[in-house]
């Protein structure tokens, strides 16, 4: 019995990890996802999926200010717009947008007490909370971003 127990956390564990593209490392939270395409435009491309995003051509980064994510079902952090950094590598037919810095708008307080690490990851650690409203939210942020940095035509791949 106790064999079967430790199977099954061991499916859930690996299960929670999969189902969204964040990762934690060194206590940071970064979003990476490859894309398929035939264009070569691409950065004008994601600099014109939001009016909130700029683009900086010279070096493949980009910022997106004063977002807002509308998750159903979500924290309540969503309810504050939120800034973050990207970067966008690409090689061949793809491409590959990583987002860090994910920092959301206090009220009032500084906003280094507002980074999504602090709402997603156990506290000094590496490790997400794997409560079902926490992939709850990093789903909905993966939807989110998926919206923001994938261009016309463009599959979701693997890198």
């Amino acid at each position: 019995m106790k064999k079967i127990l430790f199977f099954l956390f061991l499916v859930s564990s690996s299960t929670f990890a999969q189902d969204h593209h964040f990762k934690a490392e060194r206590k940071e939270v970064t979003w990476q996802l490859g894309f398929k395409t035939d264009k070569t435009d691409i950065l004008t491309l994601i600099d014109k999926n939001h009016t909130k995003i700029s683009v900086n051509k010279e070096d493949n980064t980009g910022k997106g200010h004063s977002l807002n994510c509308d998750c159903k079902g979500g924290g309540w952090y969503f309810e504050q717009s939120f800034n973050l950094n990207f970067s966008v590598e690409i090689i061949d037919d793809k491409y590959i947008v990583t987002v860090s810095d994910i920092v959301f708008d206090g009220e009032g307080e500084t906003n280094n007490n507002n980074r999504l690490e602090n709402y997603v990851l156990r506290i000094g650690q590496s490790k997400f909370h794997t409560t079902e409203k926490n992939l709850i939210n990093l789903k909905c942020l993966e939807n989110y971003f998926i919206k923001l940095f994938q261009i016309p035509g463009a599959e979701i791949t693997t890198w």
